[in-house]
């Protein structure tokens, strides 16, 4: 089996309205339950939410030569933010895509899915 890694991504990076605590809970609720079928079936490897994009931008690693730039990012220019991931094990892209073809996220965004090496 070869393992993918699955990119929560949505966009444009407008901030989305904070959801209700109910909300947050049910959008929770519904990721646990995805990720709980795919470890009960042992195709779950690991997963985590990232920080909000909108509180905490991360950086951006440039170099060039001997030369090192750290800034802050993503830049206002992006156009889709990253907000979490999993990694699972498919045996191709094929089960991975239908793996992910009841997945929550896709009720708000998009899944890119790319085989790790």
């Amino acid at each position: 089996m070869a393992q993918f890694i699955l990119l929560y991504a949505n966009g444009p990076a407008e901030r989305p309205p904070d959801p209700t605590q109910q909300e947050m809970e049910r959008a929770i609720a519904q990721y646990v339950a995805w990720a709980g079928r795919l470890r009960e079936s042992s195709q779950m490897v690991g997963g985590a939410r990232l920080t909000s994009v909108w509180k905490d931008p991360g950086r951006v690693c440039n170099g060039v030569g001997d030369k090192f730039l750290a800034t802050d990012g993503p830049l206002a220019e992006t156009k889709e933010v990253i907000g979490g991931y999993h990694v699972i094990e498919a045996a191709d892209y094929d089960e991975a895509a239908r793996l992910c073809a009841d997945h929550p996220h896709l009720q708000r965004g998009r899944i890119f899915i790319r085989q790790l090496a």
